[in-house]
């Protein structure tokens, strides 16, 4: 294998799968199932292993996927929170026993198996009885802050019975943590959507997408009228207590007193809990619990296996991303076979043309499915998809259908092979492919599809952020004139707005509100809001700290800009041709005329010349109150780059409190303890090396 050749795969497969994680932890929009991603995966372990002279410490074969969100303060998790090493294939779980059978030298190893709820984690703490904070996943390491929404599931206790404490083996417990997975029971999905649909919103595309969304909703109580709820998995103490076991998780003997006593304690666990001391026995398992997995009111993907024991649990211990005592097999995806009934086509906000099926309705795992992706025209030759045939449909992940195959016995010669368009579907302007792509693009950039979709990407969460901006309203507004570019956004009046049928003065106020704060965005989501092709929220982070404002960026030839991080050859030139395009210069220059891009785009500039600061690495801070200049979300960033983090909290362990206008009771409580209090003129000197 040439060494070039395998430099070059291994940059393309880690731009892949981090722009995969975006889509899946931050966007909460997978694009392919969770076997396709593994699969990228897989070949980026094996190409790093076989060339260890392309290694990389920040490399995604090496990271758990992060949820991040700059809405939310982060917090530092109490012990690192991995993901488990997936299978799909029986003789996985084979060699899963079999070698570790042979790494503890004993034959009998008791294993569980319970469902593999298709939610999203969470990590909640309680001190003294009481929930006391909640954390997502985020990187593994630390996670968001999410209290007042965890606060809103359904089942989890806000306070526990007087005699908690004597749960736990160690004597004096005084705080713990429970780890699990909140989710959308599908009946009460189902219900959401209905509701949704009254009032004029878009309905969720599928459960773990809306749980994902729900929890990094500002607002807690529209989170409580949406009714989460939450299995819980694992308890342990957050204190340094006698009698405590090294490595034991709380000190419990095994798993399944650890599963009783999150009951006793009175949270939700999930009924499905089975052992077995064979992977013959392991396998049956799994066969029962697929075969009523589409009898449940949740989505689960598949099942999770470990090793009950909690001291062998500590023998075996973890690799740098799971630990080597636990696995999740996951089940086959949901295959169905149909009716191919026509084609019909989707224009995106870059513009390109993407072939969607249309099928007879067919149930597939636990849904109506009636359309699936044919991705493009490549894919349609490639399988010889015709109109007229059966076909199987299957759900990659228990999300996307999408075509798998035809069933050519069926065929009775009356198919028809669908053509390629060859002009836009919307506006009827002639379609193009680029050198070397297989997609077909409109690249009218006033047509109607491209507007919307620019539209929605734009008020999006990780880019402008603009609450309020639906789908619906999107299309509202440019049905009415009203909007033709997102700049023409932040010239819409309260008057007109609070005129719209099923507005009113409150909601207008709303929009208007979150529109004014838009050019405080930091500046890595504003250039992600442009929607440059190839530029996803991680990249548009890497040229946020390379340059220093959107005219400098759009100066930047394509040699500079394929030598960053994360940005090769193909990325640099869809970035130099965006800002060469007459379309994509006219976008930047209304945004600038209405403001949203400042004369320099400063903040993560200095953030990056920073680096660690010693008067802030290894220091804690609390952010409180409104700062002059900077968002909150912007000093955080700024306190982490130099080596800082930043809590929710003050307590004994805070190091200063930095605070802005109207701090609130973090103020009083920072002067109780004695924590150093700074402002944002402060911060700014610390970061520049002051003491």
């Amino acid at each position: 294998m040439d060494g070039d050749w395998a430099r070059a795969r291994i940059a393309e497969l880690r731009r892949e799968i981090r722009r995969h994680n975006d889509l899946y932890y931050r966007d909460a929009a997978p694009v392919i199932s969770d076997q396709e991603y593994d699969a990228l995966l897989r070949e980026l372990e094996e190409l790093e292993a076989a060339f260890p002279e392309f290694a990389d410490p920040d490399s995604p074969a090496r990271a758990v996927g992060a949820d991040h969100d700059a809405r939310f303060v982060s917090a530092p998790h109490s012990r690192a929170m991995l993901s488990l090493s997936n299978s799909y294939d029986p003789a996985e779980v084979e060699a899963f026993v079999q070698r570790l059978q042979k790494d503890l030298d004993r034959e009998a190893i008791r294993f569980t198996v319970e469902p593999k709820i298709d939610g999203v984690a969470v990590a909640v703490r309680y001190r003294d009885g009481a929930l006391a904070m909640a954390l997502t996943r985020g990187d593994g390491r630390s996670g968001d802050v999410i209290t007042a929404n965890a606060r809103t599931l359904q089942g989890l206790p806000l306070n526990l019975p007087d005699d908690w404490a004597t749960r736990f083996p160690q004597r004096g417990v005084r705080a713990f943590e429970v780890r699990g997975e909140a989710y959308f029971g599908l009946g009460r999905f189902r219900a959401l959507n209905e509701e949704r649909t009254v009032r004029g919103l878009d309905p969720f595309a599928n459960p773990r997408n809306a749980t994902a969304g729900s929890l990094k909703t500002l607002d807690s109580a529209e989170v409580a009228g949406r009714g989460l709820s939450v299995f819980l998995y694992q308890i342990f103490p957050l204190d340094e207590q006698d009698g405590a076991e090294p490595g034991l998780t709380g000190g419990f003997p095994d798993h399944r007193r650890e599963m009783a006593v999150l009951q006793e304690l009175g949270f939700p666990v999930n009924p499905f809990l089975r052992t077995a001391e064979s992977a013959q026995g392991i396998l049956a398992i799994l066969a029962d619990l697929e075969g009523v997995r589409h009898d449940l009111d949740y989505q689960i993907d598949g099942a999770v296996i470990k090793v009950d024991d909690m001291r062998l649990q500590a023998e075996l211990g973890f690799t740098a991303k799971a630990p080597r005592w636990g696995l999740a097999y996951k089940f086959a995806a949901a295959e169905a076979e149909t009716l191919l009934t026509g084609v019909t086509l989707q224009v995106g906000r870059t513009g390109v043309i993407t072939p969607v099926a249309e099928l007879e309705p067919v149930e597939l795992a636990g849904t109506t499915v009636g359309r699936a992706t044919l991705h493009n025209w490549e894919e349609i030759a490639r399988k010889d998809i015709r109109v007229g045939d059966r076909v199987v449909v299957v759900k990659g992940g228990d999300i996307i259908p999408k075509v798998l195959r035809v069933v050519a016995d069926a065929r009775t010669g009356q198919e028809t092979s669908p053509p390629a368009p060859r002009a836009c579907p919307v506006c009827g302007t002639p379609v193009v492919r680029g050198e070397g792509q297989v997609a077909l693009r409109c690249p009218n950039p006033l047509c109607p599809a491209v507007l919307a979709g620019r539209l929605r990407h734009f008020a999006g969460r990780d880019a402008a952020d603009i609450e309020g901006l639906g789908g619906k309203w999107v299309d509202t507004f440019l049905d009415l004139g009203l909007v033709k570019s997102p700049g023409d956004l932040f010239r819409l009046e309260r008057a007109v707005l609070a005129a719209l049928p099923g507005w009113g003065e409150k909601s207008a106020d709303r929009l208007l509100a979150s529109l004014a704060q838009a050019p405080e965005r930091p500046w890595s989501a504003k250039l992600f809001s442009l929607g440059i092709p190839q530029v996803g929220v991680t990249t548009a982070r890497t040229l946020a700290r390379r340059f220093g404002g959107i005219a400098e960026l759009a100066a930047a030839g394509g040699e500079e800009l394929a030598t960053l991080e994360d940005i090769g050859p193909v990325v640099a030139e869809a970035i130099v041709e965006f800002f060469a395009s007459p379309g994509g210069r006219a976008l930047v220059r209304d945004l600038q005329d209405v403001g949203y891009f400042l004369p320099g785009e400063t903040v993560e500039r200095v953030e990056d010349q920073g680096g660690k600061v010693a008067a802030i690495e290894g220091k804690t801070f609390v952010l409180t109150g409104t700062l002059p200049t900077l968002t909150r979300s912007e000093a955080k960033a700024l306190i982490e780059r130099a080596g800082g983090k930043v809590t929710g909290t003050v307590s004994r362990k805070t190091d200063f409190l930095l605070a802005g206008d109207g701090p609130g009771s973090k103020l009083g409580r920072a002067e109780e303890l004695g924590v150093a209090v700074l402002d944002e003129a402060t911060l700014r000197a610390l970061l520049a090396g002051g003491d």
